[in-house]
């Protein structure tokens, strides 16, 4: 059943043993998948969009008053509902925010086969200086892997205030609480941590990865895990360029309309890209490019094995290329980046 099955877990959202189960079964209905299709849909999910949503389209109305009539009493902001979809599962949520200390999410889960058949969860989380905390009433998150910096554990309680009380107690002497004073870049950036660790090649040549990808019927061969190893690299590139883009957008000085105006049009470089990255990247500063432009960047493209500075090589291509841009900003964290606007 669905209600077994759905992991849906606030600071990782990563499928767990169950869910695991249940992709078998799909899959043995749809044996014509390749290795890479099954592969990729018992890994995490490297999409995660939050999109608005609104009370009237959750089914548990009841639970989900209850929970947050307590959240109220204690002078939680509500953040905003919004929904997403993992897999097969339609999650709606509902995320709360108690004095940029703690945040609470309350989840309704739903199978896009059985939309009758429901699970209802809440979590609440608090960031540290290196990592996180999360109690949720979710026990199956526990059989989960996930970064050891990232802490959940399984609280019986009918309570979600008594959850914050727990996370309290479980919070470290020897760590520093964090602020979050924006719980959707929060809720994301979890995600993108825990899923850019999961696709990390330790952990893809793991012995649980193994052991997951062989019940689901994938022959892994080297070539097979190669293409994950590069999926999970380029993913890391664009979740670093997510990171530069929210940091851009948190302590930018532009008004909210100039913002609005150019940030589609930025193009981030940053010291993880490789040469496939900065070719694109390139398109999309120039937009059309010439045919003497184009045999430029072949050349790069065939005589360019590895980068050893992707940003320098970045700057040395709009040049060759007679490409006119603007540097608007640097960044050396989360890694080190550069933004172009162009002119």
């Amino acid at each position: 059943m669905f209600l077994q099955i759905l992991g849906i877990i606030f600071l990782i959202l990563l499928l767990i043993a169950a869910y695991y189960a249940w992709k078998l079964y799909r899959f043995v209905k749809r044996q014509q998948n390749s290795d890479i299709s099954k592969a990729t849909s018992v890994l995490p999910s490297q999409v995660m969009d939050l999109e608005p949503s609104n009370i009237d389209q959750w089914k548990e109305r009841e639970k989900l008053d209850y929970c947050e009539s307590e959240l109220k009493r204690v002078g939680a902001a509500h953040v905003g509902y919004y929904f997403t979809h993992s897999g097969f599962a339609l999650i709606r949520i509902s995320l709360w925010n108690f004095k940029n200390q703690v945040i609470a999410a309350i989840y309704e889960g739903s199978s896009d086969i059985n939309q009758k058949d429901v699970r209802f969860i809440y979590e609440v989380a608090c960031k540290l200086d290196a990592g996180s905390i999360c109690i949720t009433s979710n026990q199956h998150a526990l059989f989960d892997s996930r970064p050891e910096n990232h802490i959940i554990k399984y609280n019986e309680s009918n309570s979600i205030l008594d959850f914050i009380k727990v996370l309290k107690s479980e919070i470290p002497k020897d760590k520093n609480l964090i602020k979050v004073t924006e719980p959707k870049d929060f809720f994301i950036e979890s995600y993108e941590d825990a899923t850019e660790w999961s696709w990390s090649a330790e952990q893809l040549k793991s012995e649980k990865t193994q052991q997951i990808l062989a019940s689901v019927g994938v022959n892994i061969t080297d070539e097979l895990m190669d293409e994950l190893i590069e999926s999970g690299l380029s993913y890391s590139v664009e979740v670093n360029v997510n990171r530069a883009r929210r940091k851009l957008a948190r302590h930018s000085k532009m008004s909210i309309e100039k913002w609005d105006k150019i940030r589609d049009k930025l193009v981030f470089i940053n010291d993880q890209m490789k040469v496939p990255h900065l070719i694109d990247a390139v398109y999309d500063l120039a937009g059309d490019i010439s045919d003497e432009q184009e045999q430029v960047l072949d050349g790069f493209q065939q005589t360019t094995e590895k980068l050893t500075d992707p940003i320098g090589a970045f700057q040395m291509l709009l040049s060759s290329l007679d490409i006119k841009a603007k540097r608007i900003t640097r960044m050396e964290t989360p890694v080190k980046t550069e933004v172009f606007l162009p002119l």
